[in-house]
């Protein structure tokens, strides 16, 4: 393919949250704010950067809240409740963790070695978006004589 692409992700939060959302973003993962934009002079979405993805914390619109029949998107409305599972791959798992605990998240599945022998854990953050934290390397076997 000779063209290049990217893709960028939008979390919706429920409206009137993005601001929450976006703040929550920066101090459990260390994103970094890139814009905002608006529609009839309030907050409609946050964009961030995680690493080399851009992602936008957006406001689900209330209209569609009230009509489901015209289709989402829609925020999540209990924990869990969604379609996908955002993997933030990182160094130091442990330490976003609590980062994310402290900024509210809630614990899905603890501190852990997968099978590959990568750190991992899971969290709620605080609008019901599920994040796999997950580390880049797996973890040098241990030898025991």
């Amino acid at each position: 393919m000779a063209d290049m692409m990217s893709i960028e992700l939008s979390l919706f939060v429920e409206h009137g949250r993005e601001r929450e959302a976006a703040d929550f973003y920066l101090a459990a993962f260390g994103a970094q704010e890139l814009d905002t934009f608006s529609i009839e002079g309030a907050l409609a979405g946050v964009r961030m950067q995680f690493g080399e993805l851009s992602m936008t914390g957006a406001g689900s619109n209330p209209n569609r809240e009230r009509m489901p029949s015209r289709g989402g998107p829609f925020f999540p409305k209990a924990a869990g409740e969604i379609s996908a599972i955002a993997q933030l791959h990182t160094d130091d798992v442990g330490g976003i963790l609590e980062r994310a605990v402290a900024a509210g998240a809630r614990i899905r599945g603890g501190l852990d070695t997968d099978s590959q022998g990568r750190q991992v854990a899971t969290i709620f953050d605080p609008f019901n978006h599920i994040w796999a934290l997950v580390s880049r390397q797996s973890q040098p076997a241990s030898l025991t004589a």
